[in-house]
This record gives structure tokens, sequence and C-alpha cells, in this order.
């Protein structure tokens, strides 16, 4: 049986305090806060999902017991070998959950290094500052595009993204069409 994708994502942003992205199918941003009704309600109509969190991540699945109850599990693939841990029912995948559960599994991940195995961590790219245009600055990181204004920051998904970068480029094609 081949692999199948997850099409829905919970992901951390990075460089802020606790701030999530949720994305379903065809990477579309949903607009609900977490750990709220409408959270439950999303996560009961969908399959898996894929969590990136602050310290580490692992694809969820739903599994149906015998006993006709769903419960989830989260699983990470890691030197060949499975991790998985209970997640609970529905009502139990708050976000504080998932976090500690991407940690303990971190953790067993990093116990299945070989003692003759060196850790090559990854040290992380430095931020670029971004581009500055008058007050606004704008940023692609994590491929999530940031655009600051003096009071306020607004995150764009990278279907967002291509939307804005198709505009600007057509506005920019009518520019040059003007200057000649």
């Amino acid at each position: 049986m081949g692999r199948t994708r997850l099409e829905h994502t919970i992901e951390y942003l990075r460089g802020t305090e606790n701030r999530y992205l949720i994305f379903g199918e065809g990477r579309h941003t949903q607009s609900f806060v977490p750990d709220t009704p409408e959270w439950f309600a999303w996560l009961a109509m969908i399959p898996s999902f894929h969590f990136h969190g602050k310290s580490g991540q692992f694809s969820a699945r739903q599994e149906r017991k015998q006993r006709g109850t769903t419960y989830w599990y989260a699983y990470l693939k890691i030197h060949n070998q499975r991790l998985k841990r209970y997640l609970g029912t529905i009502d139990a995948l708050t976000l504080a959950k998932l976090e500690e559960t991407a940690s303990h599994l971190h953790e067993a991940a990093l116990g299945t290094i070989g003692e003759d195995e060196v850790l090559n961590a990854r040290l992380p790219k430095p931020t670029p500052n971004g581009l500055k245009v008058g007050p606004l600055t704008v940023l692609w990181h994590n491929e999530v595009l940031t655009v600051t204004t003096p009071t306020e920051r607004h995150y764009l998904n990278q279907t967002q993204t291509a939307e804005l970068l198709g505009y600007l480029y057509d506005l920019r094609g009518m520019l040059l069409k003007r200057q000649q």
C-alpha cells in the first residue's frame, strides 16, 4: 500500500508566542481558534493530520477499535523505527496535549540514535530582516509571508502569497507598458 499525503496540518508559527496556522485540504487556512468547539468539530471530520509543534512533529491518525470507539494516535518514523503514542479521544486533542506528545516523541526519537552515530543538529538559518517598503516590512520565512505594519502583523499562507504575487506581477506589467 502506497503512502498517502496528509491533507491537514497544524503548524506552530515560529517567532510567535503561541500562534498556529491550521491548513485544511488544498492548504487553505482555517479561521477557527484551537481548543474551541469549532476546532473539535473540525478534528471530528478529518481522518488524520500532521502536527508541527514547538519541540517536534508527528502524524496523527484516527483508529476505530472493535467497540466502535475512535481514538487518535501519534506516529513518528525515525531511523527505520516507527514510534507510536496514544493521544486519546477527540476531546483530548488540545494544543497542550499535541505539544506534550510532540516533545515526548522527540525525546524518544533521540533515544533511537546509536552510540556510534553522531547527532548532527541542523543549525537554524538566520532570519533576514525582510524587505522594507515605507512603513511595511515583508518577510518570507518558513513558507509563510509576513507583512508587518507599525501597528499590526499579517500572515499569508502559500496560496494567499501566490495570489498577491500574481496581482503584483500583473501590475508590474501594466506599469512597464506605460513607461514605453
